[in-house]
């Protein structure tokens, strides 16, 4: 493995050759990196090319029989090929990157050597070296495609890093999640207009809980005459207060609201949000503005849910 890093440092006009083609590919066009490789070596082509797309690099992989049998269809002339072979001898992705040739591609090939059948064919080659497999056969990949996996993770956040990828484009691709939480504000999910309830302190119970039902919703902000947060009533504190007596809903909801209550401010992330939630067993949130603490909104357990 020393030996392979070694051979790397030496690289230096190829690596950077290689980085300069794949950045290529995020220009705004339809050109991409179409990624690929058979066997175990295929299997890290396919991790590869997800991380190039996640990281901002429009990134396609194509099993090099099923190319070979059509799927090649979905390239175009002038997208990059990143080859994955560690013998760079496999006739099938050797027979797909003649054909990618033809089609106008240019070919980055990471394997053992630049004098392989693929080494030849290839516009940029990275080479591994010859490697010694950790299996006690010799046989199995490991080494190699160890390497070849640090050498395509290295070379997508290269690329990212070239083509400007920042933190906001990371959460607009990955909405989902422990990511997707972690990236997305509570201002993304939280209920406004027709759906958030917020009445006065004085507000009949009655009409509070028709409202709440009008709007289906299940809580119900209470906001002083300046809009910042005075309480919340929720199905949980209605409940609460008819085991009191039959006359409760004739009188001021604050009587029945849990005030203080606990809030989260607008700019927060709804991972914040859920932690909140866990810590604290509760389904509904208001949200305020941080400084003013004037509420703009509600957030709902069940609503993050679906993200």
């Amino acid at each position: 493995m020393a030996l392979s890093c070694q051979r790397l440092r030496a690289q230096t006009e190829a690596i950077e050759r290689t980085c300069v083609l794949l950045a290529g590919s995020g220009n705004g066009d339809r050109r991409r990196v179409i990624v690929s490789g058979v066997g175990k070596a295929g299997l890290i082509a396919r991790k590869v090319s997800a991380t190039l797309s996640s990281t901002g690099t429009p990134a396609t992989f194509i099993h090099p029989v099923d190319g070979l049998h059509g799927d090649i269809g979905c390239v175009h002339a002038g997208d990059v090929v990143l080859l994955f072979s560690y013998s760079g001898e496999t006739s099938e992705v050797i027979r797909l990157a003649r054909q990618l040739c033809e089609l106008g591609c240019e070919i980055v090939a990471v394997t053992r050597s630049q004098t392989s059948s693929l080494g030849r064919l290839a516009d940029a080659c990275i080479e591994t070296g010859q490697l010694e497999e950790a299996c006690y056969l010799g046989l199995v990949p490991t080494s190699s495609t160890t390497v070849m996996l640090a050498i395509g993770d290295a070379l997508a956040l290269s690329v990212a890093r070239s083509n400007g990828f920042q933190e906001q484009d990371f959460a607009r691709n990955h909405p989902a999640g422990s990511l997707g939480l972690k990236f997305r504000r509570v201002e993304s999910a939280m209920r406004t207009g027709d759906r958030l309830v917020c009445v006065s302190p004085g507000a009949v119970l009655r009409h509070v809980v028709e409202r709440v039902s009008q709007a289906k919703t299940g809580a119900a902000i209470l906001t002083n005459d300046d809009g910042t947060l005075c309480g919340i009533f929720t199905d949980g504190d209605l409940r609460r207060a008819l085991l009191r007596g039959s006359d409760v809903l004739e009188r001021a909801v604050v009587e029945y609201a849990t005030r203080p209550c606990r809030f989260i401010t607008i700019d927060s992330t709804l991972a914040e949000a859920m932690n909140l939630f866990k810590q604290t067993r509760i389904e509904d949130l208001p949200v305020v503005c941080r400084n003013s603490h004037r509420v703009v909104g509600m957030l709902c357990l069940k609503d993050i849910s679906v993200f």
